[in-house]
């Protein structure tokens, strides 16, 4: 994984969380998880993988987020004041010091993905919130097929998601296929069509949403 390693670190070619294109994206996910009452008991929360910002930007203003990341050439562009370079495998924070932890297409860029969500689990006192690619649309098979760094994105179905859940004792209330918007390569105007789509889609979604409650 050392070529991966070397993508990140050295912040990777990704848009910047300030792009409209990425805003539209993160305001669509963060809007569905307040309207379902997954935000609103939440006062502190741990970002894991935060990258460049594109979760820890847009979460309601009465939230402290904290973001980390392995990558310090993709932490050093997230605009939270709160950041720290960590391994997601050992996070250097006390059990339950969260009210929620979020990773936003995390887990397939992970050798060891189940032993992150039981760390993340760890470090949250109610819910872990992680988003993953729908391996069956489209433009994942693209950049699956296409991009190494992507590759694993072609395991992601939600059965594989919820079998590498099943070994931490996380408990899921919710699994659903979600959101059009690709936030790095969506023109702008195909994204503001998009946006006003419903963010649950069957099938071809480009995403999965999974919610661990403690």
């Amino acid at each position: 994984m050392t070529d991966e390693h070397d993508f990140w670190d050295a912040g990777g070619i990704y848009r910047p969380p300030t792009h409209p294109v990425v805003e539209l994206f993160a305001r669509q996910r963060t809007a569905y998880l307040s309207a379902r009452g997954l935000l609103g008991d939440v006062r502190s929360l741990l970002d894991v993988g935060a990258g460049s910002g594109f979760s820890s930007s847009y979460y309601p203003a009465a939230i402290r987020v904290a973001a980390c990341d392995y990558a310090p050439g993709m932490l050093v562009s997230n605009p939270v004041r709160d950041r720290l370079v960590c391994s997601a495998y050992a996070l250097p924070f006390s059990d339950s010091q969260f009210d929620a932890v979020s990773c936003w297409e995390l887990l397939h860029h992970l050798d060891e993905p189940t032993t992150a969500i039981r760390e993340m689990l760890r470090v949250a006192r109610r819910r872990v919130i992680i988003f993953e690619p729908n391996r069956v649309n489209p433009g994942h098979i693209w950049l699956g097929l296409t991009r190494k760094n992507e590759r694993r994105c072609l395991r992601f179905s939600p059965r594989y998601l919820r079998r590498l859940v099943e070994p931490t004792g996380g408990r899921i209330t919710q699994h659903i296929r979600c959101g059009l918007l690709f936030p790095n390569i969506t023109p702008l105007p195909v994204a503001r069509w998009l946006a006003r789509a419903p963010f649950r889609v069957p099938l071809i979604a480009i995403s999965q949403l999974l919610i661990l409650e403690k």
